[in-house]
């Protein structure tokens, strides 16, 4: 008797909510008009599915199973052959409009295998739980909300989601709260079809399905059909030999051809970094020796180096066509001209991971080698890795590392002590910071700045203070303005949407007032002061505003993309350099460029990225470019620098994976 009331409880539940889902579906307009906002609820063929839906499924709830045990267990089996395909079109219909994914025109290869992952996932579940209905709710669910998150990722950070992102979970958390999240038709009809499917799931009866010496040969069986896949696509070139490839960081470009689920499966392939052909620890000898030698220790400049890593930081009059301001969002930096070098430099990514930044300047190595939206800090820190903070600090600097935010975000924690940073201050040691919206603001970190620097003075050594801004990261809604005034006005006209880039560059102008009043004080300092800041990437200000500076996406060819890319640096000094613009380097570059204005040490792979960097004066995971003015993708083995590209490879690959047998004369100071 008690069973049966918990399963009429259950039943009615179930109804209840197919009835809520109707009833959030008339409340909100915008999920029955047309696009042109026009239409009523009862002229929309979407009213009379919804209705026709809703109401067999509360029919479908509400009534007991009352078939017989054969025929609930044929209709179960048929359900379980059925339940993959179910959650496959569903997550189609969620993308197939927005990324113009046509059924009939997606890889065969891709479709096939696509169809081999979800019912392995399914069987595996089956032979677990021993439960039909349990394995297509397990399945079901987790990819109704992969489908879901995933439209939200690309809407905050304009890159879809990646095996990589695993890495990145927490961090992603504990930004979440910051965004908007708005619900339109087609994440509402995935909402829908998912409890569909395990609402039919429910109504089966459990049946025993097979006695343990089955299971256990099933589950060999399994194991056969899952190692198969796995190295069919990982251990094999079927996948490039069919041209299905998943490089790059927008994802979302390659839904058309492979669908979301295995494009985003693609990543998965694609986790580990390849070794080049042709490496050896000779190899890499050969390459590294005449560099050894030119390792800069001696009659060296050692001022006290502060890097800031501004979050987002952009000049959006400069990015393609160019956004039009109401008044200048960066009059100070623009007016910077005495003692200053600044010009434009390349990230790798684009709207998120900011990471990658700090690990290409950081390091030099570029990302361009590595896999496809892979977090440096999280595959290629793994110990020990020699950078600018370990150079630095043998040279005898004090090294400092800061970020306003949480410590333990892509692991920051763990590696900045690995490559070489003594202290690491993070949010929770800012007592009585400022805030503008919900981040500790720029001026803050500013004002820290100089009190390390002050409280380093007695040390007697020279103080290398790298610091990663979070004032301007994303997240621009309009309910959180809390200390921002919105002095500046977007007034392109093309445009509709304006609040996130209006937001956006009245954060900016609060940064340029903090570079201001920095450089203010250190002017009035007698120690030798230098200090770089840089952008990690764009922010992601929606479709509409990079429709207008550069054309769609899908439209655009790889040098048209690096538009995306790039972001302002400026480096400022308190005593007399020779003052310089520097057209277009990378982050993989920028140290060793103002190393060798400035008189900084270098070690001998330094010397060599700037050597390269007379011929790729570009390099990131879009492509590079020659100094020849062309446009290269990474690949293009008929490119008149593939030979010196292969020669970069071969040396990162032996700094990031090559162990003891790391050539440590390059990467250190002798």
């Amino acid at each position: 008797m008690k069973k049966e009331k918990i399963r009429k409880a259950f039943r009615f539940a179930g109804a209840a909510l197919a009835a809520l889902l109707l009833l959030f579906f008339c409340l909100h307009p915008e999920y029955y008009q047309n696009g042109e906002g026009t239409g009523t609820l009862f002229t929309s063929p979407r009213t009379y599915f919804m209705a026709a839906a809703s109401l067999g499924l509360m029919v479908l709830t509400l009534l007991p199973n009352t078939l017989s045990e054969k025929a609930n267990r044929i209709l179960g089996w048929a359900w379980c052959l059925a339940a993959p395909f179910a959650v496959y079109f569903s997550l189609l219909h969620l993308n197939a409009e927005k990324y113009s994914i046509d059924f009939w025109e997606l890889n065969p290869i891709a479709l096939t295998l696509t169809f081999c992952f979800l019912f392995l996932w399914e069987f595996l579940f089956l032979l677990i739980t021993g439960s039909i209905k349990a394995s297509v709710i397990l399945l079901a669910v987790p990819v109704g909300a992969l489908g879901i998150a995933n439209c939200f990722v690309i809407s905050f950070r304009g890159m879809a989601i990646s095996a990589a992102d695993l890495f990145s979970l927490g961090s992603a958390m504990s930004v979440a709260s910051e965004y908007t999240y708005e619900i339109d038709w087609y994440l509402f009809s995935e909402i829908f079809c998912t409890f569909a499917i395990c609402a039919i799931s429910l109504k089966l009866r459990g049946f025993r399905l097979m006695k343990l010496p089955v299971r256990a040969a099933a589950l060999a069986a399994w194991a056969i059909g899952a190692g198969s896949f796995f190295f069919l696509c990982c251990r094999t070139d079927f996948l490039e030999e069919h041209e299905i490839r998943s490089q790059g960081f927008t994802h979302q470009l390659r839904y058309k051809e492979y669908d979301m689920l295995f494009t985003t499966l693609c990543t998965c392939f694609y986790m580990a970094a390849e070794k080049p052909e042709g490496y050896s620890l000779e190899r890499v000898q050969e390459i590294g020796e005449p560099y050894t030698e030119k390792a800069q220790t001696e009659e060296i400049e050692t001022p006290h180096l502060i890097v800031i890593m501004n979050e987002s930081l952009a000049d959006y009059e400069t990015i393609g066509k160019g956004l039009d301001l109401s008044e200048d969002a960066m009059p100070f930096l623009h007016s910077l001209k005495e003692n200053t070098i600044k010009g434009t430099v390349y990230s790798s990514v684009f709207g998120a991971n900011t990471p990658n930044s700090e690990y290409e300047f950081l390091t030099g190595n570029t990302m361009a080698f590595l896999p496809a939206s892979s977090v440096g800090f999280h595959v290629f820190v793994r110990g020990e890795l020699p950078s600018l903070a370990s150079e630095l600090k043998e040279t005898g600097y004090t090294t400092l590392a800061m970020h306003p935010y949480r410590g333990y975000n892509y692991r920051r924690h763990i590696v900045y002590p690995q490559i070489g940073f003594d202290t690491y201050y993070t949010r929770d040691d800012f007592e009585d910071a400022r805030y503008i919206r919900s981040y500790i603001s720029d001026q803050s970190l500013a004002e820290r700045i100089v009190e390390e620097y002050e409280k380093n003075l007695s040390s007697g050594k020279p103080l290398f203070c790298y610091n990663v801004s979070i004032q301007n990261h994303g997240g621009y809604s309009a309910s959180n303005l809390t200390n921002l005034s919105m002095e500046i006005q977007v007034t392109t006209e093309e445009i509709q949407e304006k609040s996130q880039a209006q937001i956006f560059v009245n954060l900016i102008k609060k940064t340029d007032e903090m570079f201001r009043w920095l450089t203010e004080y250190f002017a009035e300092e007698e120690e030798p002061v230098a200090i770089l800041m840089f952008g990690d990437h764009q922010p992601n200000l929606g479709d509409e505003v990079y429709d207008y500076l550069i054309g769609e996406e899908e439209s655009c060819t790889p040098e048209e993309l690096m538009e995306k890319y790039k972001v302002p640096f400026v480096l400022w000094t308190n005593y007399d350099i020779q003052e310089d613009t520097i057209e277009k380097t990378s982050l993989n570059y920028l140290y060793s460029q103002i190393a060798q204005r400035l008189n900084l040490p270098m070690t001998g792979y330094q010397s060599y990225l700037l050597e390269l960097s007379q011929d790729i004066p570009v390099i990131n995971t879009v492509g590079y470019w020659g100094a020849d003015g062309n446009f290269y993708e990474r690949e293009d083995e008929t490119s008149p620098y593939y030979e010196q590209i292969q020669e970069y490879n071969i040396l990162e690959y032996n700094d990031i994976l090559g162990g003891k047998d790391r050539y440590l004369e390059l990467f250190t100071l002798p």
